[in-house]
């Protein structure tokens, strides 16, 4: 009698391992002018490239990803006069990408569930 309730138990914990087990989710994101790196929860690191001439908004799907993540990215256009003159600095130095643009970064699965994300990362005292 005992061995019934054994083999439900386990088939019970099989069933529930495996719901917890999902695609995998972004974590964050980082952003330049022109690239998206979205490092996901099972390790791997998606990413993607804006078309030239895109401009402030831009859209594609991540690529390297096990599943399909499409994403759209707004830049806001009116960022602060100290930071421009900071990007321009650091661009005539040779790197323009030392300060990421403050942007809204939307990342969408394949089941229809949305991230979003702040590019910059808010700092912990924000």
């Amino acid at each position: 009698m005992l061995r019934h309730p054994t083999i439900l138990t386990a088939a019970a914990l099989i069933a529930l391992s495996a719901c917890s087990i999902g695609p995998a989710r972004p974590l964050s994101v980082a952003l330049t002018e022109t690239n998206i790196t979205v490092p996901m929860s099972n390790g791997t690191t998606c990413r993607d490239t804006a078309s030239p001439g895109a401009g402030n908004q831009w859209s594609g799907n991540l690529q390297g990803c096990p599943t399909p993540y499409a994403y759209t990215v707004e830049i806001d256009p009116g960022t602060n006069p100290v930071r421009y003159i900071l990007q321009e600095i650091f661009t005539a130095l040779g790197n323009p990408d030392v300060i990421a643009p403050v942007a809204r970064v939307t990342i969408t699965d394949d089941t229809g569930r949305t991230r979003v994300f702040a590019s910059p990362q808010p700092s912990l005292e924000d």
